[in-house]
This record gives structure tokens, sequence and C-alpha cells, in this order.
């Protein structure tokens, strides 16, 4: 069979990337607007909530596109629909926590910021191509600087943009350098095509290149993830931004770091095989991460009374938990038998994480006002009796971070715990280190488990501070809490459908199809057929 030409290669792109394209012609609409006309901000939240909404149908509904892995720069495998339809849903609970957190005369450009940054970690989660993944990354980064300008030009938040404006260009330079040397280890920069001949031509991998692309690719993707020792600007960042800031901070950057984990190194280490040396030196660098993160980030915030501050470092020790499944990743190959993948931890831990940290910065939005901001942990104090409804949402959003059961944060860390524990039982060199980080994981746990019960307990069994809270709740922060609150019982209770999704979703990112067949070419299954399966 004939290879496709570059037109069909391009058509397929165009195709497969209508949702992202839809999202930026909006934004770009939005964003050109705004500096001629001034609108309502209601009018600008409906617009972005509308191109979300129409981007989810499109994505859903629209003709399943057939692709050559081995030419195309973008894929619409399992892995890339369901990465771009979560961070689609959780794109909506965003706006709909930010209806109302900017002026009408900023509002055009925020919204639009949060449009193209929706839209670059998209194009992260479909990248086959080195260039195509660092132009979505990039298309994160530049709109997150708008962003922290826009909503309060104070000195904090000057302060918090300066410090992840010049920080992210230092990790965008780290990840380039990366990417360079991942494109010398073979000499092409198709990701699906570096695996393949990695995997299947002796000699074809240069492991001193390959190793440092997998140094370089980790400390600039680190910073993204807030993985230690690039976790240093996030406390600070958070705790200066806006709430609802800090809120797509804590969730967008960390999605986009760990697919991009999944699209680039761990699927061109791991198709050299469980005993690879390069594999073994991947493995041990990312358990060094893994175990230093979330214990740095559990123990500090243990002492933190600022709500951004201890929910900063707990998204640290999140990523700790996250870099277990790119560890795990790197051991992962089609044929290896492990009964769960790093990977699939990996998106099951995101979907979990999505909806109960977007919960939690969702109730402190609400119960917000500009005058009596809710800022610290006794802020919270007595919030059961004044506003019941809003305290159990925060309640079961911080016991599913906390990994308590039956909610969707229990069977993520579950999913994570056991990848470590499966890859205990391999022939590799690495089964002992698996092992132990399991095991650590596991301690590292508990002690987070405190300073989330620290805030219920304040709200539950302590007195009011008789500071005044917000007590009119807008419907659309209303709408976005419930949906996180609902769908993290809904998915502790029934995590199947997730496990089944994620699982096909796992095994089509390290998925090599044969490049002499036809297999590369038929179209994919969506999510939503996966997740009926």
């Amino acid at each position: 069979m004939f290879p496709p030409s570059a037109l069909d290669v391009a058509r397929q792109s165009f195709v497969i990337l209508l949702p992202e394209i839809l999202l930026l012609l909006t934004a770009t609409a939005m964003m050109t607007a705004a500096a001629f006309v001034r609108l309502p901000r209601r009018i600008w939240c409906i617009t972005s909530a509308v191109a979300l909404g129409l981007a989810v149908l499109v994505l859903l509904y629209g003709s399943p596109q057939g692709t050559d892995p081995y030419a195309s720069a973008v894929l619409n495998d399992a892995f890339s629909n369901y990465a771009r339809l979560l961070l689609l849903l959780s794109g909506l609970v965003v706006v709909a926590i930010a209806h109302d957190q900017v002026d009408d005369g900023r509002a055009g450009e925020f919204f639009g910021s949060l449009l193209m940054i929706d839209a670059g970690a998209m194009v992260v989660a479909a990248s086959n191509e080195l260039v195509t993944l660092f132009v979505g990354l990039e298309l994160v980064s530049i709109p997150t600087y708008l962003l922290l300008y826009l909503s309060r030009r104070t000195e904090k938040t000057q302060e918090a943009a300066t410090k992840y404006f010049f920080l992210s260009i230092f990790s965008s330079g780290l990840m380039l350098f990366g990417l360079a040397y991942l494109y010398g280890s073979i000499g092409v920069s198709n990701l699906k095509a570096l695996a393949y001949l990695s995997n299947h031509v002796s000699g074809a991998l240069q492991p001193q290149f390959a190793l440092v692309a997998v140094v370089f690719v980790m400390a600039g993707l680190g910073f993204r993830v807030a993985a230690v020792p690039f976790h240093f600007y996030a406390p600070d960042v958070y705790q200066g931004s806006p709430t609802v800031v800090a809120a797509m901070l804590s969730w967008v950057p960390k999605a986009v770091g760990y697919f991009a984990f999944a699209r680039t190194i761990t699927a061109v280490v791991s198709a050299g095989g469980p005993t690879s040396d390069l594999g073994h030196r991947a493995v041990l660098l990312a358990w060094i991460i893994a175990v230093v993160t979330m214990t740095l980030g559990n123990t500090v915030a243990l002492a933190q009374q600022n709500l951004k501050r201890l929910l900063a470092y707990s998204s640290i020790a999140h990523a700790g938990y996250l870099m277990i499944g790119v560890a795990v990743a790197f051991r992962n190959t089609p044929d290896s038998g492990m009964v769960y993948f790093g990977i699939e931890g990996i998106l099951f831990y995101l979907t979990a994480y999505a909806m109960m940290t977007l919960g939690a910065f969702g109730v402190i939005v609400m119960l917000s006002t500009p005058e009596r901001p809710v800022e610290t942990v006794d802020d919270l104090s007595g919030l059961a009796r004044s506003h019941p409804l809003s305290a159990l949402a925060m309640a079961i959003c911080l016991f599913s971070l906390a990994g308590i059961p039956p909610l969707a944060g229990f069977w993520g860390k579950f999913e994570l715990f056991a990848s470590a524990f499966s890859a205990t039982s391999g022939n590799g060199p690495d089964s002992r280190l698996f092992f132990w980080l399991a095991v650590i994981a596991v301690l590292n746990s508990a002690v987070g488990a405190y300073y989330y019960l620290r805030i219920v307990v304040g709200m539950y069994l302590k007195p009011a501070t008789g500071l005044p809270l917000r007590t009119t709740l807008a419907w659309p922060t209303v709408a976005a809490v419930s949906a996180c609150t609902i769908f993290t019982v809904a998915f502790g209770i029934n995590p199947l459908p997730i496990a089944r999704a994620t699982r096909l979703a796992a095994e089509a990112a390290i998925h090599l199809p044969d490049p002499s067949g036809e297999e590369g070419l038929r179209p994919v299954a969506v999510v939503p057929g996966a997740v009926a399966r």
C-alpha cells in the first residue's frame, strides 16, 4: 500500500484538530473584539462556554479520521480522545467558576486566554511530532502569562506573574534542549517512529543522546507539574494569583505535563524493553523525583495556614504521586503483560484530581467576596453551620484528595500504587525499587490525610470566626462545584467506566503498529465507544 501523501496527512491533521481550531478561532475573535467593544463579562463567559460545548460535540461525534501514525503530526487514538475530552469538560468547570471573577473591561482577554490554554493542552495530548508538542506547550504558557496579569493588577499578582514568566521560559529552554537530543538520539521527529525504531532496529537509538534527552525533558516538564526541584515557584504564585487562576494552575499545567510525558520519553524509553540500561536509569531518576516530591509536598503542607499555599504544597505532593506512573511507564511495553500500566494510573488519577481540586478551589471562590476573601484555614471554621452544603462539597473534595474510599481519589491512588506493585513482578533490575516506591507512597498518603482532615475538623467542630462569608451564591459556580462533587462520589462508587477508558488510552499510547501493514490507517474508536465497552 502506498504511503499517504503530504496533502492527505495535512487534511487528516486538520480534521483531527477541528476542536482545537474552533477554540482558537473563538479566542482570537474574542480578544480582537475586546479591544474595540465593551461587553458585559457574562457575554464573554457564555461565548466561551458555547465554544467549549461545541468542541465537545465535534470531538465526540465528528467522523473518526484514520491516520498513519508514522506520518501524521497528530493522532486521534484513544489516548488523544480521552485526554482532550477531559480537558474540555474541565475547561467548562473553570469557565463556570471564573464567570464573575474579572471585571467587564478585561473579560474578553481573560476568557479568550482560558480557551487558548485549553486548546494548547489539547494539542499536546494529540501530538505525534516533537515540533507540534512544543508548539502546544507554548500555546499553554503564553496565555497563562496574560491570565496572571489580567485579573487584578496588584503588587502580589505582578510578582506571581513575573516569577512564573521567567521560570516558565527557563523550563521551555530545558524542554527544547531535551527534545533536540531526543531527535538526535535516532534522527526522526515523529514520536511513534522514535519508539518503533528504538524497539525494532538494533543500534538505532543512541543511548548517550537519549539519556540527556530524558534528563532535560524531565527537567522541563518538572516545572510544569511542580515536581521537586522545580516546585519552588508554586506556593508564591498560587498565593499571589486570584483564586480562579490558582485553580487553573493547579490542574491544567499538571495535566499538560503528564500528557507530554506519556507522548514523549516514556513511550520511547519503554520501547527499548524491560532490561535496557537506559530504562533503568530513567526509572531511577523518576523514582527519586517521585519520592522527594511527594515527601516534601506533604511535609511542608502540614505547617500551612493559608489555604492557597496549602493547596499548592498539596499539588506538589500529587505531582509526586503521578510521577509513580511515569516511573512505571518506563517499564511498560505492549507485551509486558502487566495488570496495571503506568499511563493508565496517570490518566485515572488526573481525572479524579481534576474533579477534586477544581471542586475545592470552587468552594473557596464561591464563598469569597472582594471585601472578605477566604484565605486561611480558620476562615472556614464553622462553615457547616452557616453553609452546610458548601461544607459538604468541600469535605467530599478534601476526603477525595486524601484518598479516602469510596471516592474517586481513592481509586486514583489505588491505580497508581497498584501499577507500582504490578511492576515488581517483572524480571528487570527495578523490581525492588517499585516495591519501595509503592510503600513510600502509601505512607505519604497517610501523612497527607492529616492536613486535609484538619480543614474538615475546623468546618464541622470549630466555632465560626464571626467574619461574614458570601450568602448569595452564584449559580454557575454552584453548578460547577456540584458537578465536581457528584462525579467524585459517582466515580468512587463505580470506577469501571473510567478504568476501562483509561486502560484503552494507555494501550493506545504505547501501541506501535506495523508500518508495513494497514493498521495505522484505519479509523480508531473514540472515547465514548471505549467507555461503553
